[in-house]
């Protein structure tokens, strides 16, 4: 039985359907925008998963995946804050949501039509996963207003090259979702009008698998990059073995 969306479906959507939990970004009016509420809800949604559950599946709701960030700056006339009340106010609560995603025990999908603006770009790159419409959007256009997008970079440098990556952010160019993937930041495109039955295919895919078998690919993508090759040799195998011994 599928569990009823959760209290806060107003702007975020958390269902569980069988071994998939699929988080929905809800406020489609405004292109999804995230704002602390929403960071808050995902990051809840994923903090203790179920044993049982096998995928995480993030969309947005309507004609865009995430179109940026709601400021969380204080509003002008205000006392200027302190450099660690920005960190605590701007910083803190994206690089925290990018890391829930990240540190997600199994593998997680985005699956990215329309725009993925700033913070969108951000979520699109940190799910180990991002199926995309090719006509999607993607752009990081922090610099316009002279803002370093730092914390946008932090979610990319691991997920794209440098170059990529240098040029996104200086030329504030818009991306398609081909030429994304085409960098790596997107792992798979299909035509807009296919993406949600591809979305489903590759879904079934990966919940047909055992939970052990997916944790264990997780674990190694999250670990053995940063790990001597001698160190990741010996990670895989340790896994490999946890894995099959569950079978027995």
């Amino acid at each position: 039985m599928n569990d009823q969306p959760n209290a806060t479906q107003d702007v975020v959507i958390v269902r569980r359907d069988g071994p998939v939990l699929h988080i929905t970004l809800n406020t489609p009016d405004n292109g999804n925008l995230m704002s602390a509420a929403m960071g808050t809800a995902v990051i809840g949604a994923l903090a203790g998963l179920d044993p049982e559950v096998r995928v995480v599946c993030l969309r947005g709701a309507g004609a865009d995946f995430c179109a940026g960030r709601i400021s969380p700056t204080p509003a002008k006339g205000a006392p200027p804050p302190s450099a660690e009340r920005l960190r605590q106010l701007v910083a803190q609560p994206a690089l925290d949501l990018y890391d829930a995603i990240k540190a997600a025990p199994v593998p997680t999908l985005a699956i990215v039509q329309g725009r993925a603006t700033g913070v969108g770009t951000a979520l699109a790159a940190v799910c180990d996963i991002t199926l995309a419409a090719d006509d999607s959007r993607f752009q990081i256009p922090e610099m316009e207003r002279d803002i370093p997008p730092t914390l946008v970079m932090a979610a990319l440098c691991d997920r794209v090259p440098l170059k990529a990556l240098g040029y996104l952010v200086f030329s504030r160019r818009e991306w398609t979702g081909r030429e994304a993937q085409a960098c790596g930041l997107v792992s798979w495109t299909v035509p807009a009008a296919q993406l949600e039955t591809q979305a489903d295919e590759l879904i079934a895919t990966l919940a047909g698998c055992s939970a052990v078998a997916l944790r264990a690919c997780k674990q190694y993508l999250t670990h053995a990059p940063t790990m001597s090759p001698q160190a990741a040799s010996a990670f895989a195998g340790h896994l490999a073995g946890t894995a099959l011994s569950a079978r027995y």
